[in-house]
């Protein structure tokens, strides 16, 4: 009896060792709360919204970032009119919608080199209609509440408004380029 004990507490102590050393996901949610890197995203004219789970500077401070927004073809958004998009199904075909809000909070990471002097703009559509856009610069953290109520698809659409200051980062055609942007929120309720 005493070596059932002894084994006992020796698998509970290894299964509380091993799950503090497991790493922690960006985003802890309850059951019904959902996340636009979970939702069924296609990118379109460029567009390219990918999960990530990494650390970023703002404001002199860390912040966990969940999604990258950027340029098919690197890691960036660039300028001329080139807008970046994605749409995101919220509801499946013949489902009745069940999110109210989507919660976003964005910015440009410190440390990326185009982001002195640059300004990037997310514009959102509701369901293929616009409804609002904010624009952020380096040194800001934005959280955005988004109301989806009914709403089955939404669109994310970036934008370089005004490329960094520094021009040694000007690609080679020419083109001014901002930094992606980084989420660190995306939260679906």
């Amino acid at each position: 009896m005493v070596k059932l004990r002894q084994l006992i507490a020796g698998l509970m102590t290894a299964t509380v060792l091993v799950s503090s050393t497991t790493p922690v996901d960006a985003q802890k949610r309850p059951v019904g709360v959902g996340s636009l890197g979970e939702m069924s995203c296609q990118g379109i004219e460029n567009g390219n919204y990918r999960v990530i789970n990494k650390d970023f500077p703002i404001r002199m401070q860390i912040f966990r970032g969940i999604a990258k927004f950027f340029n098919d073809s690197d890691f960036t958004i660039y300028t001329k009119n080139n807008a970046a998009q994605v749409v995101c199904r919220l509801t499946g075909a013949g489902q009745i919608p069940k999110y109210r809000t989507l919660n976003l909070a964005f910015g440009i990471a410190d440390n990326d080199k185009r982001a002195n002097g640059s300004l990037v703009r997310l514009s959102i559509y509701r369901d293929g209609n616009p409804y609002q856009y904010k624009d952020v610069t380096k040194g800001q953290l934005l959280r955005w509440p988004i109301d989806v109520t009914n709403v089955r698809s939404i669109a994310l659409e970036v934008e370089c408004l005004k490329g960094a200051e520094d021009k040694t980062v000007i690609m080679a055609n020419n083109e001014d380029y901002c930094p992606a942007l980084i989420f660190f929120e995306d939260i679906l309720q």
